[in-house]
Order: C-alpha cells, then sequence, then structure tokens
C-alpha cells in the first residue's frame, strides 16, 4: 500500500519554507516600519542601516538552517554524477 500522505522530510522542508517566508514578511515590515518612524522622528539621522544590518543578519541565519535542513532531508544522493 502506498503512502497517504506526504514525507516527514517534506513536512519539514515545508515547515521550514514556511517559517522563513514569514520572517522575510516580518523582516520587511520592520524595515518599512522603522524607515517611517527614521524619516518621521529624526530625518538627520539615518539609523535605519543599523536596523536592516540586524534584521539581515538574522534572516541570512535563519536561511542557513533552513538550507542545512533542507539538504538533510533529501538522503544522501551522489552529488549529481550518475
Amino acid at each position: 500500500m502506498g503512502r497517504i500522505g506526504p514525507s516527514r522530510a517534506f513536512e519539514k522542508r515545508d515547515f521550514h519554507r514556511r517559517w522563513l517566508t514569514l520572517h522575510f514578511v516580518a523582516w520587511a515590515a520592520i524595515l518599512v516600519a522603522c524607515f517611517v518612524v527614521n524619516r518621521s522622528f529624526t530625518p538627520e539621522h539615518f539609523w535605519l542601516h543599523w536596523v536592516g544590518l540586524a534584521a539581515g543578519v538574522a534572516l541570512a541565519i535563519h536561511g542557513a538552517v533552513f538550507a542545512r535542513s533542507t539538504l538533510a532531508t533529501m538522503g544522501p544522493g551522489d552529488g549529481g554524477r550518475s
């Protein structure tokens, strides 16, 4: 009898993909909100790049975790050689 639902590996990749997408949307929303605050209250001092740097590092770490967990669920493979 065949499998009825998706594999655990697929579910794990899908879980990480959804969280990475949510993290990216939150990252973009925070940067837009900070841009508005920066331009509205302190236009003479541009500090948004520091927020963007911190958020970018967090997003990169999340992306690395996603890539590592995705590759780990794809099986041994042969590196593209047949």
